[in-house]
């Protein structure tokens, strides 16, 4: 789930007001399982046919959507701000892409070619493991880039997106910087 120091979340880490039925199924349930998706395409890209390698990326892509619709309409719920309401769902869908498809999905991507050039060149008897180590690496990376990502994303947010968002707000909702 999201960490509680993330821009994602409100103050103080959680929604006020909300119940069960208003748990966040995108960050607290199986399915942000979805949103790895693509980094498993990437991993088993080599192993796998070009439709079931796009397909990883719907699926993901999907995910994103949802979660930054779900972004939307949970800040159309906490008030009548509409502007701040697609500020949500837009913070949410620019971060989201960055941290959950684009980087994880070149960071994959390249594990598994460097990998399948670094396995070209050595000779490896083992039809198994020259066949299948590429995947198995980059399904060994997917998460140990997780958090390092995350973090990188939340960085670029707070520095470059938020304040760029942040400036199309009316004067009267601008949230207020240190």
């Amino acid at each position: 789930g999201p960490r509680e120091d993330s821009w994602l979340e409100p103050p103080g880490g959680g929604y006020p007001n909300m119940g069960e039925e208003d748990r966040d199924v995108f960050r607290d349930t199986p399915l942000r399982l979805a949103g790895y998706a693509n980094e498993v395409g990437e991993s088993f890209k080599p192993l796998i046919s070009r439709s079931a390698y796009l397909l990883s990326y719907l699926v993901a892509g999907a995910y994103v959507l949802g979660d930054s619709h779900d972004k939307y309409r949970r800040e159309t719920r906490l008030t009548d701000d509409g502007h701040a309401a697609l500020l949500a769902g837009g913070k949410a869908l620019v971060w989201q892409t960055l941290a959950s498809v684009v980087i994880p999905g070149f960071v994959i991507n390249r594990v598994v070619a460097a990998t399948g050039a670094a396995t070209a060149t050595v000779r490896i008897e083992n039809a198994f493991l020259r066949r299948y180590t590429p995947t198995l690496v980059g399904l060994a990376c997917i998460p140990l880039i997780i958090k390092p990502i995350d973090h990188s994303v939340d960085i670029l947010m707070a520095r470059l997106v938020d304040p760029a968002l942040d400036s199309l707000r009316p004067e009267s909702t601008k949230t207020p910087r240190p």
